[in-house]
């Protein structure tokens, strides 16, 4: 269903060597100190000590050592997390936070600890961003969260697009008469470049300090978990106090009755569609897990905020589980184990019924492989990607293995600078499965590998099952080998895929595509992204698309979308209405 293709963008927040902030041309970024707390400031929990806001004062680092006056040397990536949305991206090294936009992917802001506040409360070791994008938790080595608000400003652009057009006769002139009414239109724009490139600003917020140590953090709309080490406990610490005042909530894990033994957490993962978390033990088991009201209570009634159930217990070591994943779409949860393999089992039900489906075999041995870093289902579903220490793989959503890299060449791909083949540290999906970004083994660039995926996954229609065609993230592949014969499709000089570009006026307001189908007789394409539509005549090789933008935003395809003869049938959703339209060839 998944297939990478292409060579992959790569991106960095700058060159391996970066000037020092005392250096005569560096004023663009400055160094954020922050206060240091006193320890009577705020309020004393057995778990947390939780501080108020201090002013942010911004001063210069101090001065490098002799050796290294005026340059440093570059940071490695330690995480990187996006939004639910997907549109805005951070990630953190041991000394600073930045925050970028995914499409177009640019840097928009970057915040940098002082070295008074690294000996404070220590380096940064991983990151945590709340779904909505609008604070980010930075937890350091040393126990403290550091949290940050981020404003995004829809009206300020950080960057001015320029684009040098030679002029004279000979000069070939970009066709977008169908957009001529949209104001400010860049035709060479790529995908999603239309809107521009947004300012966000970061301010601090403030410092948690958790005493009893951190064993895990989760980040979620209403509140932050964090798991504890000593003692082992849940501690859930909401954004905005409740209706009696209380901010935060604890539970000691030797108090969770359906736990087995005295565990400890060591990797949590929370679906929203499903209301379920999943929780990894040091012990090797996982739990899915649910959030309880605020007054439920067990059977010796103590006041309790979670039950779970066990479903999977290693048989053996190489089974311990360390890295899990919810698919909502097809109630499929994945577990990765230490020996490499993936268990996938199938949540039937929020009562423990929760049977083994099938497991997940890499093609080399753990030896070859490494460990398990990155587990993750694509949006739709249908993929799911596992990355490790010296390479990943992708198997289909009942455990067809795809894509992997474990038969590269890792010698070459090492002198040729191709980290990402090599293996992943961590990652997330871009465009609803259209592209997935990648930190690779060398923590200091961002990898973005482009998609492409069978328009079954987007549109279930007849024609799209019989017909292939492939979407990805700027154009469509159609397969033409049905109407050719027998021996022209043995020919391997033959290239059986017309691939197709989507117009880039369309892409450059209305990427990511969503949706795609093929008529019945291959003549006839369509797609579909955030709004409007755009369809295609295979013979004549022109697309047609909306002429009035108003008109293409007024709508977004829901239902999906299919051909009847050369008519297209589409099930829109406009304003507080649902509608069936038929766009006009």
């Amino acid at each position: 269903m998944y297939w990478p293709i292409g060579a992959p963008k790569t991106y960095a927040a700058s060159k391996h060597v970066v000037r020092s902030i005392n250096s005569p041309d560096h004023d663009d970024v400055d160094k954020l100190a922050i206060t240091p707390l006193s320890p009577d400031a705020g309020q004393l929990t057995p778990l947390v000590l939780e501080h108020e806001q201090t002013p942010i004062e911004h001063t210069l680092a101090a001065t490098p050592p002799a050796d290294d006056h005026n340059a440093i040397e570059e940071q490695e990536i330690v995480d990187i997390k996006s939004s639910r949305a997907g549109n805005i991206f951070t990630t953190v090294t041991a000394s600073s936070l930045s925050v970028w936009q995914t499409k177009p992917t640019a840097l928009l802001a970057t915040v940098t600890r002082s070295n008074h506040s690294l000996e404070t409360y220590g380096p940064n070791t991983s990151l945590l961003l709340r779904p909505d994008a609008l604070i980010v938790i930075v937890q350091t080595k040393k126990g403290f969260l550091i949290t940050y608000s981020l404003a995004v400003d829809p009206a300020a652009r950080v960057y001015q697009t320029s684009i040098y057009t030679p002029s004279g006769s000979h000069v070939r002139r970009p066709s977008n008469e169908a957009y001529s009414k949209r104001p400010n239109l860049v035709p060479e724009g790529g995908p999603a470049e239309g809107e521009g490139i947004k300012e966000v600003s970061v301010r601090f917020r403030m410092v948690i300090r958790i005493d009893a140590g951190i064993s895990k953090a989760l980040v979620l709309d209403d509140e932050l978990v964090v798991t504890t080490v000593k003692p082992a406990a849940v501690q859930c610490i909401r954004w905005t106090p409740d209706s009696s005042g209380s901010s935060h909530n604890t539970e000691l894990l030797k108090r969770m009755t359906w736990l087995v033994g005295r565990p400890s957490v060591v990797d949590m993962s929370y679906d929203r569609p499903m209301n379920l978390h999943t929780w990894v033990t040091d012990d090797g088991r996982a739990y899915a897990v649910q959030r309880l009201s605020a007054t439920s209570t067990d059977s010796t009634n103590h006041k309790s905020l979670f039950k779970g159930f066990c479903f999977h217990t290693p048989d053996h070591e190489g089974l311990f589980a360390t890295k899990s994943a919810i698919n909502a779409r097809f109630s499929l949860i994945a577990v990765g184990c230490w020996n490499g393999t993936i268990q996938v089992y199938s949540a039937k039900d929020y009562l423990g019924n929760i049977p083994r489906s099938h497991e997940l075999k890499l093609p080399v041995s753990e030896a070859s492989s490494g460990n398990l870093t990155f587990l993750s289902w694509s949006p739709d579903g249908y993929c799911l990607f596992a990355g490790y220490d010296r390479g990943w793989a992708m198997w289909s959503v009942y455990g067809k293995l795809g894509a992997n890299t474990f038969g590269a060449d890792r010698s070459m791909s090492e002198t040729n600078d191709e980290e990402w083949l090599c293996g992943v540290r961590a990652g997330f999906w871009v465009g609803g499965g259209a592209e997935i970004l990648l930190l690779g083994p060398g923590r200091r660039e961002l990898h973005v590998v482009e998609m492409m995926r069978s328009s079954v996954t987007s549109c279930f229609t007849m024609s799209n099952i019989s017909r292939s065609l492939l979407q990805g993230s700027t154009s469509l592949m159609l397969y033409r080998g049905f109407e050719t014969s027998d021996h022209t499709t043995i020919s391997g000089d033959i290239s059986l895929w017309q691939t197709v570009q989507v117009p880039q006026a369309y892409l450059a307001y209305q990427w990511p595509l969503r949706l795609s189908v093929v008529s019945s007789d291959a003549r006839y394409l369509a797609v579909a992204g955030r709004r409007g539509l755009a369809h295609y005549s295979v013979g004549s090789g022109r697309w047609k698309t909306f002429e009035d933008p108003i008109a293409e935003n007024s709508f977004t395809v829901r239902g999906g979308m299919c051909w009847w003869q050369h008519i297209l049938v589409a099930a829109v959703e406009s304003g507080s209405s649902y509608e069936v339209r038929f766009p006009l060839q």
